[in-house]
């Protein structure tokens, strides 16, 4: 009778036990979340011969605020930031980012400009001191690339000599890495995870 008792009651345990496990809380196992991709788009030729672009798709999604900042390098290691313009944390699945660049040396005149959806927004500035320089270099990342610390999108270097030497947009991955010689300046247009200067209060 004892070993009965004992059989019924290891067969009571073991029901409760599986009772319980099914009446647990269930793990909840989320899909996979991508980080955000930008992939480069060959841009058409412009219309405009003062006008350089690029196009990049996005894909993924961000979980932290993103910084796409116009920075102005100048030879005496000073910097001038034009715009520092915060993209929100979010799902960019089949947005694109347009970048544009014109300058025109004979009126001394440049802008800057960006574009996302239904966002756009342009610097501009004309000045004298931009009809000295004799040569204007413009590079755009032209690689897919997951969004990181920092990303170069384009480069632009300016010179008032006849040549011009330096890096290109792919050896640099750091504003460190912006390197100018007396008579040089750069404007680049980056994405990072830091800010480079007070973001506006608009955000995309």
């Amino acid at each position: 009778m004892l070993k009965q008792l004992l059989v019924c009651s290891l067969s009571a345990l073991l029901l409760a036990g599986c009772t319980a496990e099914e009446t647990g809380p269930k793990k909840v196992i989320k899909p996979t979340e991508l980080p955000l991709t930008l992939k480069f788009v060959e841009s058409k030729e412009p219309e405009d011969a003062f006008v350089n672009s690029a196009t990049y798709v996005m894909t993924g999604q961000t979980d932290r605020p993103l910084y796409l900042t116009g920075i102005e390098y100048f030879a005496s290691g000073k910097q001038k930031i034009w715009f520092s313009e915060t993209i929100k944390p979010g799902q960019y699945d089949g947005k694109s980012l347009k970048l544009s660049q014109q300058s025109d040396r004979a009126k001394g005149y440049r802008s800057y400009r960006y574009e996302l959806e239904d966002t756009m927004n342009e610097w501009s500035e004309e000045s004298n001191d931009l009809k000295k320089f004799l040569m204007t270099g413009v590079e755009f990342q032209n690689q897919s690339f997951h969004a990181s610390e920092y990303d170069l999108l384009m480069l632009e270097k300016s010179t008032v000599h006849e040549s011009m030497m330096g890096r290109s947009l792919a050896a640099i991955d750091s504003p460190a890495g912006i390197k100018l010689k007396k008579g040089e300046h750069a404007f680049t247009i980056s994405l990072s995870t830091k800010s480079f200067g007070t973001p506006s209060a608009r955000t995309l």
